[in-house]
């Protein structure tokens, strides 16, 4: 693949890759380095702080050989302070080039694995996604519309990882990141049309630098909105979701259903791949987990799930911050519209379903934002005897969004996916033509019979 940066970061790469080559002929004994260890490349950042080295070896073990790297690391730093005459080494990451073994394009590791591929792509396994990543530098990492916390935090921190080891990311969003998520944005989130404009930055005349576009929480292109053509001039493209209900368009897709937050693959994607979790990282990847778990408690919440944040809290996640943003800086305007909105309650299949919606006029009336109509289907789902619930706001466009949680049994996620939605069993949603009139009338219908059915 193509390899882009800017021209002081290619200079200093380009000194390190020749001292630690020189280094490897004449002066670095250990036995790990016995077989043909070639540096291929060095990614310098612009400042010198970082350097991630990529390496390739015949004859020799990759584990060895990085294990032999990090030895001799404090050897090698101090080489390149004395013989380039600066203060400080860049601190130094060893990768094997990946991109050099199976080709120069990403396209290679698809083909040259003999699996079948379909028309969107292929299901891949979580110990193939760090081939994957690494087969890139540049990454556009893309929330889904509608943003909520797990697609935000998982985005953010798998962008942060990225660029804490000198490479180029940035999350690229449909919306500006909600009151509630400020704790976690960060300069490097963008729009579609900052993101088309960095994702070009630095192309010569007739090549552009190639980028990874990554689909974080989401698998279905539609919920890209205006960003879809962004993402499909992408060099290659990877979904990494959790939800059970999918649709697959991406050259690799990874889903795990059993993860309680797609903040918690991310978390082990980064371990897995020996990247850093800093306390930025651990922060946005519990946002990430505790939004999705509802305070950790939905069902989709594991003894797994504890332990990841158990260890994101060691890493200096800021619970006490977050938790303040996120549920303790409620507007007015939030109570006003519930209060709206329980003046349109249906209660109907004898208790065991809820529904209840607000109208764009009222939300404008009241200047209600995103962060005010956040968590409504949970208030409705816990009056005493309901099964399901459903919150159904009027868009500006005159469309309807429908958030649908569960207590106990039904899977609405089944049931968003007849309406173009998915999600989870117990929390899912989708966004509908029809007029608040007619979905409501539609919805009851439908949870009439699921819930009858039970009996």
């Amino acid at each position: 693949m193509r390899r882009n940066q800017n021209h002081r970061g290619e200079k200093l790469g380009e000194e390190i890759r020749r001292i630690i080559s020189e280094l490897l002929a004449r002066e670095l004994k250990d036995p790990a380095f016995d077989g043909m260890i070639s540096i291929s490349y060095v990614k310098s950042t612009d400042d010198g702080s970082f350097a991630t080295v990529y390496f390739t070896s015949l004859g020799a073990d990759d584990a060895d050989v990085m294990a032999g790297f990090e030895k001799a690391k404090g050897f090698i730093k101090n080489e390149i302070v004395r013989k380039l005459g600066i203060r400080r080494s860049p601190d130094l990451r060893f990768v094997v080039d990946e991109t050099e073994r199976y080709g120069q394009h990403i396209d290679t590791i698809l083909y040259g694995l003999d699996l079948p591929e379909g028309p969107t792509g292929r299901a891949v396994t979580f110990a193939e996604l760090p081939d994957i990543i690494n087969g890139y530098e540049r990454y556009l990492v893309f929330t889904h519309v509608h943003m909520d916390g797990d697609t935000f935090g998982a985005a953010v921190a798998f962008a942060e990882a990225m660029r804490e080891i000198g490479r180029d990311a940035w999350v690229v969003t449909g919306e500006p990141p909600q009151r509630t998520l400020e704790l976690i944005n960060a300069p490097y989130v963008v729009d579609a049309e900052t993101a088309a404009r960095l994702a070009k930055k630095g192309a010569g005349e007739d090549e552009a630098p190639p980028y990874l576009a990554v689909a974080m929480d989401f698998s279905d292109t539609e919920r890209l909105g205006e960003r879809e053509v962004l993402f499909r001039e992408a060099d290659g493209s990877l979904s990494i979701d959790h939800h059970s209900v999918s649709k697959p368009a991406c050259d690799f897709n990874y889903t795990e259903p059993d993860a309680a937050a797609t903040s918690e693959i991310v978390y082990k994607l980064l371990l897995l791949a020996g990247l850093p979790v800093t306390e930025r990282i651990a922060t946005a990847l519990y946002v990430g987990i505790v939004t999705d778990t509802g305070r950790f408690q939905y069902t989709n919440t594991t003894p797994e799930t504890h332990r990841i944040v158990a260890s994101l809290l060691e890493a200096g996640a800021d619970q006490g911050e977050a938790y303040r943003c996120i549920y303790q800086s409620v507007k007015a305007e939030k109570l006003f519209v519930q209060s709206a909105m329980l003046n349109t309650l249906d209660i109907f299949a004898g208790g065991r379903a809820a529904m209840a919606f607000v109208r764009a006029e009222t939300l404008d009336l009241l200047g209600a934002g995103e962060d005010e109509t956040d968590g409504m289907s949970e208030v409705l789902r816990g009056i005493i005897g309901v099964e399901v619930s459903v919150f159904l706001k009027e868009l500006p466009d005159g469309r309807i969004k429908a958030s649908m949680r569960s207590k106990d049994w039904l899977d609405v996620a089944e049931l968003a996916a007849e309406f173009g939605g998915g999600g989870h069993a117990r929390a899912a949603g989708f966004t509908s033509a029809l007029t608040i009139e007619g979905i409501c009338a539609e919805l009851k219908d439908r949870l009439k019979a699921a819930l009858d059915g039970s009996r």
